[in-house]
């Protein structure tokens, strides 16, 4: 398992969200279950601190094949903005 913001491995974390459908052009599917996070990213969510998730992600998983560092941001920006759209209000759950 890989935390949803960043592609770190072993998220601790469990964020609840509320279903929906990714469209970016090519790139299609649907988030239809929680989110897990690793610590760094639950601290950036629980802060809202949306452009230091962006970075991390790009920090850490830099590069989608067939898109221009400048869309990789644009897209990672766009998909946890609806996470957080979509997100439950409450606390992050321990993954167990």
């Amino acid at each position: 398992m890989i935390c949803d913001f960043c592609n770190a491995p072993n998220p601790v974390w469990r964020f609840q969200a509320r279903p929906f459908v990714v469209d970016y052009g090519s790139l299609a599917g649907a988030s239809d279950a929680d989110w897990a996070a690793c610590d760094a990213c639950r601290d950036m969510i629980l802060a809202n601190d949306r452009n230091g998730l962006v970075d991390r992600a790009m920090q850490i998983a830099p590069a989608i094949p067939d898109l221009a560092e400048s869309d990789v941001r644009e897209l990672r920006r766009w998909s946890q903005g609806l996470f957080f759209t979509h997100r439950v209000p409450c606390g992050p759950v321990p993954i167990a």
